[in-house]
């Protein structure tokens, strides 16, 4: 914690010893337009007092935020002082009007010239959260960011570790252990709790524990094993999950006392059993928060930059709104900080312009900005803002507004952009990720392939063993599919039984590959229900961009592939021709 808050501290005060080298090219550019304003008149005169309020508006919100709080009370004077003739036309340029300024010109430069000290209560560095994380790359110069950076291979290398302690007979273990790994999981298998610590010992431990808990030695063994789990302190952290055909409450209890994280009941169908260790070894870590900072002020953009990483969010900085479409497009933010007063247009005008396009409609739009005047601040939210946050502003609210913000939007886009039943992007979201991916991989030159898959037999199923049996088989799919794809990968399940992949930076073969290897895994899976067991098989079809070079002419070869999988019986990848 002390080496990331030293980090900060150490990047704000390079910004400040930034901020004043330059202080006397921004006094210089004041002194000039006094000057403009001494040697004009009547209209134009108040255009170049116009300037000049601008300029100053500007300067008094980026003083105290780099410490020198008394260039912010200067700026702040002079530009009242111009407001004051702009808003009355009946109000002429008093007499002095350039000295004045040029006497508050050269104390802004004393101010930052004599050391100035910074203001603790207005930047207030240690004010941080104390969440903060490591800040990632303040580089955000790379037009090709991604919200998911590819990994290395098409496989998730993060596979879980699994000790079950299994008192079924030896083609039963087997076939759990196959089951298993197929979603992802380093099985080991042990046949008595006594052999439990041994292996734990031997190997240093693992993720989760299965365990039964009536052998040989009665349902009392078991527990005693945990007991002894919990007392080492190498193990005592580890979620147990419990499997029995007992149903009483001393056995219940014995699991609660013993610190079990689940309960339930033989016959255990594995693909219930994947959801109950999804559940129990459920980690929190959530990606940072994006975070789109939008000023033409590029020192004052970066001091937020680095407040903002040093709270783990990833940033990336706008100077010319004019481009803002292009980021948005490409970082995905889930929060835009936006300046109010910018050249060629404001940021109230940026805000609609980005309420324009359906798909950021909702997302958080926070003004951060000197301005001052309530009036003004209401006008600028009535076009489109969420928040209003003046400038200069303490770290720790700065930090604390803009992931409240982050945080609702992420939960209510949630809501709005997964399927329900499977955690998986919906049929809409998954089309809008498409034509997102196509045109990134335009730009960039790279590939991308979709896949699409459908479960064989489905009505089956349904008709077969009811509606409630086919929801696990469609979960199990679901969950098979997150662990064998990548992060980078996106996932949405279309409708029913259909599912969709798309694969960035990836071509047909290796994706055809992949596929392979999930049919196959997909197809061993052994469901069980009132006594029976059964298999199910998937169809699939996969297509390539750039040879298909539109987002419905991906889908469509894709499609047309899964269909000559059908119809070639089944059970089957098919490439696109």
């Amino acid at each position: 914690m002390a080496d990331r808050q030293s980090s900060m501290e150490e990047k704000l005060a390079a910004l400040r010893a930034q901020y004043a080298e330059k202080i006397d090219e921004r006094v210089d550019e004041l002194v000039a337009i006094v000057d403009r304003i001494t040697h004009a008149s009547g209209d134009e005169q108040r255009a170049i007092i116009a300037d000049m309020k601008n300029a100053t508006h500007k300067l008094a919100g980026s003083g105290a935020t780099f410490g020198f709080p008394d260039v912010t009370t200067l700026a702040r004077d002079m530009e009242h002082k111009c407001i004051a003739i702009l808003e009355d036309e009946a109000v002429s340029v008093p007499a002095g009007f350039g000295d004045q300024l040029l006497e508050e010109c050269e104390a802004i430069r004393t101010a930052v010239k004599g050391g100035d000290k910074a203001s603790k209560h207005i930047v207030d560095i240690s004010d941080v959260t104390e969440a903060a994380k490591p800040s990632p790359n303040a580089s955000d110069a790379q037009p090709e960011s991604r919200v998911r950076e590819p990994q290395p291979d098409l496989h998730d290398s993060s596979r879980m570790s699994l000790l079950i302690v299994m008192d079924y007979n030896d083609e039963q273990k087997k076939q759990a252990q196959v089951e298993l790994e197929h979603f992802g999981f380093d099985v080991r298998i042990v046949d008595h709790p006594s052999k439990m610590m041994d292996d734990l010992r031997q190997t240093g431990g693992v993720d989760v524990i299965v365990t039964g808990v009536y052998f040989d030695g009665g349902e009392s063994a078991a527990f005693d094993a945990l007991a002894n789990l919990r007392a080492h302190p190498d193990f005592q952290n580890i979620p147990v999950v419990v499997y029995t055909e007992i149903d009483n409450m001393k056995a219940r209890l014995g699991a609660v006392r013993a610190n079990v994280k689940a309960y339930i009941l033989k016959p255990v169908d594995m693909a219930d059993l994947v959801n109950v260790l999804d559940r129990v070894t459920e980690r929190h870590e959530e990606d940072p928060f994006r975070v789109l900072i939008v000023d033409d002020d590029e020192g004052l953009a970066q001091h937020t930059q680095v407040v903002l990483q040093s709270d783990g969010m990833e940033t990336r900085i706008v100077t010319n709104p004019m481009k803002i479409y292009t980021v948005l497009d490409d970082f995905s933010p889930e929060l835009v900080l936006l300046d109010l007063y910018m050249p060629d247009c404001s940021g109230h005008e940026i805000a609609a312009i980005v309420r324009q396009r359906e798909e950021y409609a909702g997302i958080p739009i926070v003004f951060l900005s000197g301005e001052a005047d309530k009036d003004k601040q209401l006008s600028a939210m009535e076009l489109g803002g969420d928040d209003f946050l003046t400038k200069p502003i303490r770290a720790s609210h700065l930090v604390t507004s803009v992931r409240i913000r982050a945080a609702r939007f992420r939960k209510l886009r949630s809501y709005m952009v997964r399927d329900s039943m499977t955690g998986l992007f919906n049929h809409t979201t998954t089309k809008q990720f498409l034509e997102t991916e196509i045109s990134r991989a335009e730009r960039s030159g790279g590939k991308l392939a979709l896949a699409s898959l459908d479960i064989d037999h489905f009505k089956g199923v349904n008709d077969t063993y009811g509606h409630a049996v086919g929801d696990r088989v469609i979960k199990a799919l679901a969950r098979l599919l997150r662990q064998r794809l990548r992060g980078a990968d996106i996932i949405g399940r279309m409708g029913g039984e259909e599912f969709a992949a798309i694969l960035p930076d990836s071509g047909l073969e290796q994706a055809a590959m992949v596929f392979e290897q999930i049919r196959k895994a997909f197809s061993e899976i052994v469901f069980h229900t009132n006594g029976t067991s059964f298999s199910v098989t998937i169809s699939c079809g996969i297509a390539a961009f750039p040879h298909c070079d539109t987002a419905n002419a991906l889908s469509d070869a894709a499609d047309k592939a899964l269909y000559a999988a059908k119809h070639g019986g089944r059970n089957q990848v098919v490439k696109a021709d």
